[in-house]
């Protein structure tokens, strides 16, 4: 059980060593204040990173800070009631002057931080291990740490997966950094503004940290997979890992699309092998729903992106199953309708009501059933007839003969 901590202690102001200060350190104040995460407020992103680190490693302390011009501030901080110290005491001070993980086993008897306040002091540390956060352009604006009043050691394996807890900080930092900017780009676009607010503070957010926190701790080790930790987080990793994946994909696309760079390739794609891999990867997700797939090996090609057909497919089956009920199916077919081939995914589902047929396919429509039904950001459906029509193809939706919906495209067939 990991140990909780809750005193407060103040380190007196001093002035900062020059031996603390890195030799690219206007640049690397400079690039803190350009990731704007000084002085904000409490995130439970940032947060369960400390208590999953403070969990796997059974210590009563976890942080994640930056390192100001005079001060180290705590973004996260599991298991001590302060906000900041001063920067003098050095650890985490010292920890971004290493290209790797800054380990003291035993501090009271380590020569770099006998005469550390902390160690010497009423707070009597022992141990601390501390990874710099880097940013894209080489600058360690803070640390990943983990502390304890007793001495201990590390093993590689468990100092990797400090470094991966690192690291999910870092990626945290830089989607911020990269959704702000995005933001800022749309300013005079008020309709792909609202896509990427809605989507960055409402869908993407809460799923990442789940991602960064299990994937890179399952997919390391097999033998996690048995462990209590696995047991918690794996059922979650499972749906939002492909919900998440699926959402970067759009937002990559409409990020295209609102720069006019969306050029997709003209290349023979065989529907045969695209359908059948979409179908499997989708059933996965899915195991309550059946999908049935008719697809003719003589099928000819079209002529496309496969990238983009894929997200196509994937996004139009993926939609068919979430507006489905449980025990029902979803029938995937392609044919050739003269010189193109029509691709149809029918669900069994809400059903389509026929003035929202082609209002479907518009950036962040969402019909008042399906908002019942199932959550979603409206953006799926734009982004499949945004593709289509940069490959030269078109959609659109039509009811099923008895229950649900039909969505189907054609794409041209590829010229010899």
């Amino acid at each position: 059980m990991v140990r909780a901590l809750s005193r407060s202690y103040h380190v007196p102001v001093v002035a900062v060593d020059p031996a603390l200060i890195p030799g690219d350190e206007e640049q690397r104040l400079a690039a803190v204040q350009r990731y704007d995460i000084l002085d904000t407020p409490a995130d439970g992103t940032f947060d369960r990173i400390t208590a999953l680190a403070a969990r796997l490693f059974d210590v009563p302390i976890a942080i994640v800070s930056v390192v100001d011009h005079d001060r180290i501030w705590f973004k996260s901080h599991h298991g001590l009631a302060v906000d900041q110290i001063d920067r003098e005491p050095g650890l985490c001070a010292s920890a971004i002057l290493q290209e790797g993980p800054w380990i003291v086993n035993d501090a009271p008897r380590d020569p770099r931080a006998l005469a550390n306040p902390l160690v010497a002091g009423e707070f009597g540390l022992k141990f601390y291990a501390g990874v710099p956060l880097r940013t894209s352009d080489g600058h360690s604006m803070g640390t990943l740490c983990i502390l304890d009043l007793q001495p201990r050691e590390l093993t590689p394996r468990e100092t990797g997966i400090l470094e991966d807890l690192a690291a999910m900080v870092m990626n945290e930092m830089e989607l911020r950094l990269a959704s702000r900017r995005q933001a800022e780009l749309a300013k005079e676009r008020e309709l792909l503004q609202d896509a990427f607010a809605g989507m960055l503070s409402h869908e993407l957010r809460t799923p990442a940290t789940t991602i960064y926190a299990a994937t890179r701790l399952l997919s390391r080790d097999a033998t996690v997979m048995s462990s209590d930790l696995a047991q918690d987080l794996f059922p979650d990793v499972t749906a939002e890992t492909e919900r998440l994946l699926r959402l970067i994909e759009d937002l990559l696309v409409l990020t295209r699309v609102e720069r006019g760079l969306l050029e997709p390739g003209q290349e023979p794609i065989l529907l045969q092998r695209v359908l059948p891999r979409v179908v499997e990867q989708e059933g996965r997700r899915w195991p309550d729903r059946s999908i049935r797939l008719d697809v003719g090996p003589d099928l000819p090609p079209v002529s496309g992106d496969q990238v983009y057909l894929e997200q196509v497919a994937a996004n139009l089956l993926s939609n068919g199953l979430k507006y489905s009920t449980p025990g029902t199916g979803v029938d995937v077919s392609a044919v050739q309708v003269d010189d193109e081939v029509e691709v149809r995914v029918r669900d069994r589902g809400i059903g389509l009501r026929s003035d929202n047929r082609e209002a479907i396919f518009e950036l962040l429509f969402r019909t008042a059933e399906g908002s019942r039904h199932a959550g979603g950001a409206g953006i799926g459906l734009y982004v499949c007839r945004r593709l289509l029509e940069a490959m030269n193809g078109r959609i659109w939706a039509e009811a099923a003969p008895d229950q649900g919906t039909v969505f189907a495209f054609r794409l041209p067939v590829a010229s010899d």
